[in-house]
């Protein structure tokens, strides 16, 4: 019994996530996320996204290694390496009770600037957490800290109701949100259980689109239930 909880704890402690990213249904790359968690509250995801295709007249090859770190209720600090057809940017942004730090790394310049809490709401690092304590269910607009490009952007949420994602031939009941910034429209689809199963957005100006690969892990009300009829032992009184 004991081996059993023990084995369940170190299964529920890490998993992993594959993307397959596609523009215009042409696949163009995958994203891959190792989720941690630590004791009650803490967690680190590492991510990696590789692209690499031909769009339209332009030549797409970008990286991206990003690692966030979580701790408690708030939201995700992280350090974001990006290289974009040869050419590296590195984004850190800290979350501190006082402020938020934000640095940027180009040809060996590094520039820290800090901005008020009020300035921005969570980073997309948050955005592929499962357990964020800043869903976007919680918000009607936010300023997002981009782990891609170290920007702020700032739009209104819609909720787009509940709907179905079909992933490796399975239905996934999906809640959906729409984020409009100055760069366009985002779509962010969520299982029940909080894992991101589908989402569309910009980068450098392309629309791309990513689906898992398999279906998300399912939550406690997912495991199977023997429907068996029970053993009945008498005993003679």
């Amino acid at each position: 019994m004991c081996w059993f909880v023990a084995f369940t704890v170190a299964q529920a402690a890490e998993q992993k996530l594959v993307w397959d990213l596609s523009v215009k249904g042409q696949p163009v790359g995958t994203r891959e996320l190792t989720f941690r968690t630590i004791g009650d509250e803490s967690r680190i995801l590492e991510s990696f996204t590789d692209l690499s295709g031909q769009v339209g007249p332009m030549k797409v090859r970008w990286r991206q290694r990003l690692t966030a770190h979580v701790d408690s209720r708030e939201p995700a600090s992280f350090t974001s390496v990006v290289d974009q057809n040869g050419t590296s940017l590195e984004i850190q942004g800290r979350w501190t009770p006082e402020t938020w730090y934000v640095t940027t790394t180009t040809n060996g310049r590094s520039r820290t600037t800090e901005m008020p809490l009020s300035r921005i709401s969570f980073s997309t690092a948050d955005l592929i957490d499962p357990l964020t304590r800043y869903p976007l269910s919680h918000f009607a607009d936010a300023s997002i800290l981009s782990s891609e490009s170290g920007e702020v952007l700032s739009g209104p949420i819609e909720k787009l109701g509940v709907s179905e994602v079909t992933v490796a031939g399975t239905a996934v009941q999906v809640s959906g949100y729409a984020w409009t910034s100055t760069k366009g429209r985002s779509e962010f689809l969520y299982s029940a259980d909080g894992y991101l199963v589908k989402y569309r957005t910009q980068l450098f100006g392309i629309d791309l689109e990513a689906v898992l690969r398999a279906p998300p892990p399912g939550g406690s009300d997912d495991f199977p239930v023997a429907a068996r009829a029970a053993k009945v032992e008498v005993i003679d009184l």
